[in-house]
C-alpha cells in the first residue's frame, strides 16, 4: 500500500474504531484525549467515574469537583499555617499529614483507575514521589507537590474546555429537527432524519435551517456566517437555494428539501471536524508513543539514582530527594497537553472562519508544503466568463460586433453565450428568427434578415466558412458568410486571488502552479494576470495526477486546491487537497481541507494559521524539554529544590499551555516568524 493509500485510509491505527489500548487519556494521566468524541455513539467512559460512559452523573461530577476543589484550598491553608509552627514538631507534623491526605488522595483513585486498566502514567509518577517525600519526612514538600500538581490539573482542564469549546460550537449549527409540511397544509415537527428528498418543510424565524433545499416560498434573509465564515446576511426568496445550519431572518420561508439530513451541509461540517480531532500528525503520534514508554524508564532512572547514590554516599535521605526531585520534573505533561491542545486549538479556529481540516496530520503537511498548485475554472477562476477583447476584421465597430453576437447567442443557456449577452446592448428579440446551437461549436440565427453565426473553427467548417488564422479559443462572428470579427473571453478571476498569490510568497511557498484542461491562450492569461511561477494546459485528469507526481518529486510536500469531480483523484493524491465548497461531495470527500465559503482569500490565512500552529507546538516541545533537561542535571546534582521540580513540570505545563491556546488571538506574532521545522 503507498503512502497516499495509508494517508487516506484516515489513519486508523489513532481511530477509536481501531485503537486496541483506546484510552481516554492523552497518555500523560489526564482525561484530555479524543476532544470531539463526545459525539460519538461510542461507551467510553469520559468523566464518570463509574466508567459507563453516561452522562447520568454529571451532577454529582459537579458536587465532587466542589468538594475536592473545597479541601484542595484547605489542604493549602494548612500547608501555610504550617510554616508558623516550627516551634510545635508534632501540631506542625499532624497539620502536614492532613495537607498530604487531602491534595494526594484524588491521585489514589486514578492511579488505582490506572491500575485496572493496566497503564502507567504520570500520574503514578506524581503518587510515587508524594510518598518518597513522606518517607524522608519532608511533609511540606509533598503536600506542595501535590497541591500544585492539582492546580495544574485543574489550569488544564479549563485550558481544555476551552480548546473544546471552538469544535464544540460547530456541532451547534446541526438542527436535529424540522416542522413537515403535511399534504393537509399542516405541519408537524419530526426528526429532521425522517424526512426524505423533495419534501417541503417551513423554517421558523430565526430558526436553523435543518436540511439544504430550495426555497419555495416566502422572502427573508439567512446567516451563513456558522458554514461560510461571512457576515453578510443572504436575501432570500423563491429559487433560491439554502445550506443545513444557516440561521433563518424574521420571515418563515417554506423549503423543499435536495438533500437527505445526514447528507446535507451541516451534518457534513460536522462530522468532518468530529473527525479531524481523531487523526493524529506525525508530531501527535511521536509525543503519544514517547509517553507510553518514557514515563516507566524515568521510574527505573530515579529508583537507580536513589538506590547507586545511597549506596555509594551512605547519605539515603539526600539521595532520595534527589530521586524526588527527578521524578517530578521529569514529568512529560507540558508535551502530552500542550501539544494535542495546540492542533485542536488550529483546528477550531480554522472552523470558525469557515475551513474545516480533517486531522493535524494535514495541518503539518499545509505548513510544510513548498508548492502549492491549483485547478483553473472554479478555483482561480469562477467559472464564468467576461469579454476581454474584440478584434474588428472588417468596416464594423467593436460595438457592432459584440451585437451581433450578441444576438447570435441570445437563446443559448452556455456560460459563454450568458457572458456575451450580457457584455452588449439590449437585443429586441422580434428582429430574430431561426435560431440554431450546434453542440460544441457555436449557434446560428437571423437577424434583421441576415443571418449570423457565433463560435469557433468547428462550427466555420461545419458551413463552410473560409477559416483565415486566428487564435484558437476565440469566438468567431460571421455575417452572411464572412468573419467580421472574433471576441477573445476570459474566465473572471476569483476576488482576492492576486493578493492570495502574493501573501503565499511571502509565507515562504516557494512554487506556485496551475494545472488545467483548458487552452493555452486563456490558461497564459490566467497565469501572467496573477504571476503564477509555471502553468500546464490541455490536461486530463489523468495527465493532471502525473503532473502533480512530478511536482511532488521534485519540490516535496504539495497543497493542491481544485473544485470539481475530475479534481477528486488529484486531491487524493496530494500531500493536502483543499476542495473549494461543499457543492461537489466527491471533491470534499477526497480533500483534506475545505473552504467551506469558496473564497479563495482565505487559503492565505489558513496557511499562516496553521504554519502558526506547528511553530507554536515545535517551540512548546523544544522548551519542555529545554527547561526539564536543566532541572533534571540540577536535581541529579543536588542543586534544585523541590519546588523548582515542580515549576519543571506544572509551571512549564501552564505556560506551554498558555501559548497553545494563543493560535487564534494573535496576529503577526513571534510565532509566524520562527522557523522551528
Amino acid at each position: 500500500m503507498s503512502e497516499q493509500d495509508l494517508k487516506h485510509e484516515h489513519e486508523c491505527e489513532n481511530d477509536c474504531c481501531c485503537e486496541s489500548e483506546h484510552e481516554d487519556r492523552c497518555g500523560c494521566g489526564h482525561d484530555h484525549d479524543h476532544h470531539g468524541e463526545h459525539h460519538h455513539e461510542h461507551e467510553h467512559s469520559h468523566g464518570c467515574a463509574c466508567g459507563c460512559g453516561s452522562c447520568a452523573h454529571d451532577d454529582d461530577e459537579e458536587e465532587e469537583t466542589k468538594l475536592s476543589l473545597s479541601l484542595l484550598g484547605v489542604s493549602v491553608v494548612l500547608v501555610i499555617v504550617g510554616l508558623f509552627l516550627k516551634a510545635f514538631p508534632l501540631a506542625q507534623t499532624i497539620i502536614g499529614i492532613i495537607a498530604v491526605v487531602l491534595a494526594a488522595y484524588p491521585l489514589v483513585f486514578k492511579v488505582y483507575g490506572d491500575i485496572r486498566e493496566k497503564r502507567f502514567t504520570e500520574i503514578e509518577l506524581m503518587l510515587i514521589s508524594v510518598i518518597a517525600a513522606c518517607c524522608i519526612g519532608e511533609l511540606r514538600d509533598a503536600a506542595l507537590v501535590a497541591i500544585l500538581y492539582r492546580i495544574g490539573e485543574i489550569i488544564e482542564d479549563k485550558a481544555v474546555e476551552n480548546s473544546r469549546k471552538a469544535i464544540d460550537s460547530v456541532a451547534k449549527i446541526q438542527q436535529d429537527y424540522a416542522h413537515l409540511i403535511l399534504p393537509d397544509g399542516t405541519t408537524k415537527k419530526v426528526d429532521a432524519d425522517d424526512i426524505p428528498i423533495g419534501s417541503k418543510i417551513n423554517v421558523l424565524p430565526y430558526e436553523r435551517f435543518p436540511i439544504d433545499g430550495i426555497v419555495e416560498s416566502g422572502i427573508s434573509t439567512a446567516d451563513a456566517s456558522a458554514i461560510t465564515g461571512e457576515s453578510l446576511p443572504i436575501t432570500l426568496g423563491k429559487g433560491v437555494e439554502v445550506k443545513s445550519g444557516m440561521v433563518n431572518g424574521k420571515d418563515s420561508v417554506t423549503v423543499v428539501t435536495t438533500e437527505l439530513f445526514g447528507n446535507s451541509t451541516a451534518s457534513r461540517i460536522v462530522k468532518m471536524v468530529e473527525d479531524a480531532t481523531e487523526k493524529k500528525g506525525n508530531v501527535q503520534k511521536f509525543i503519544t508513543r514517547f509517553a507510553k514508554y518514557y514515563t516507566p524508564v524515568v521510574v527505573v532512572v530515579a529508583f537507580a539514582l536513589a538506590i547507586i547514590g545511597s549506596i555509594a554516599t551512605k547519605d539515603v535521605a539526600s539521595w532520595i530527594k534527589r530521586a524526588l526531585v527527578f521524578l517530578v520534573a521529569s514529568c512529560p505533561c507540558a508535551i502530552v497537553i500542550s501539544i494535542p491542545l495546540g492542533f485542536y486549538t488550529g483546528i477550531g479556529a480554522a472552523a470558525k472562519d469557515g475551513i474545516i481540516v480533517k486531522g493535524s496530520i494535514f495541518i503539518e503537511a499545509f505548513a510544510k508544503a513548498k508548492a502549492f498548485v491549483f485547478d483553473k475554472t472554479g478555483t482561480l477562476t469562477t467559472g464564468n466568463f467576461e469579454v476581454s477583447k474584440i478584434t474588428s476584421m472588417s468596416n464594423f465597430s467593436e460595438e457592432q460586433i459584440l451585437t451581433l453576437a450578441a444576438a447570435a447567442e441570445y437563446y443559448s443557456s452556455h456560460p459563454i453565450a450568458k457572458s456575451i449577452v450580457s457584455a452588449a446592448p439590449p437585443i429586441d428579440e422580434k428582429y430574430l428568427s431561426d435560431f440554431r446551437e450546434v453542440a460544441g461549436g457555436g449557434t446560428s440565427v437571423v437577424f434583421d434578415g441576415k443571418k449570423i453565426l457565433c463560435g469557433g473553427r468547428r462550427l466555420l467548417e461545419t458551413e463552410g466558412v473560409e477559416t483565415p488564422d486566428y487564435t484558437d479559443g476565440d469566438v468567431c462572428v460571421v455575417l452572411d458568410g464572412k468573419i467580421i470579427g472574433t471576441i477573445t473571453l476570459r474566465s473572471a478571476l476569483r476576488k482576492g486571488v492576486e493578493d492570495m498569490v502574493e501573501q503565499l510568497r511571502d509565507q515562504g511557498v516557494e512554487h506556485i502552479i496551475m494545472l488545467t484542461g483548458d487552452n493555452e491562450t486563456a490558461s497564459d492569461e490566467v497565469a501572467k494576470a496573477i504571476n503564477l511561477d509555471e502553468y500546464y494546459c490541455n490536461l486530463l485528469p489523468e495527465e493532471k495526477l502525473s503532473h502533480l507526481e512530478e511536482i511532488k518529486n521534485e519540490y516535496g510536500k504539495v497543497v493542491y486546491v481544485g473544485d470539481g469531480i475530475n479534481d477528486a483523484p488529484v486531491l487524493a493524491s496530494a500531500d493536502a487537497g483543499v476542495a473549494m465548497g461543499l457543492g461537489t461531495q466527491a471533491a470534499s470527500e477526497a480533500a483534506d481541507v475545505i473552504l467551506t465559503n469558496d473564497r479563495l482569500d482565505k487559503l492565505a490565512p489558513a496557511h499562516r494559521l496553521f504554519k502558526r500552529t506547528i511553530n507554536i507546538v515545535h517551540f512548546n516541545i523544544i522548551f519542555a524539554i529545554a527547561i526539564k533537561m536543566i532541572v533534571l542535571i540540577l536535581g541529579a546534582a543536588g542543586y534544585a529544590p523541590v519546588w523548582l521540580a515542580v515549576f519543571a513540570d506544572v509551571g512549564v505545563c501552564v505556560i506551554c499551555i498558555l501559548i497553545s491556546t494563543l493560535i487564534s488571538k494573535i496576529k503577526n506574532s513571534f510565532f509566524d516568524t520562527i522557523h522551528l521545522r
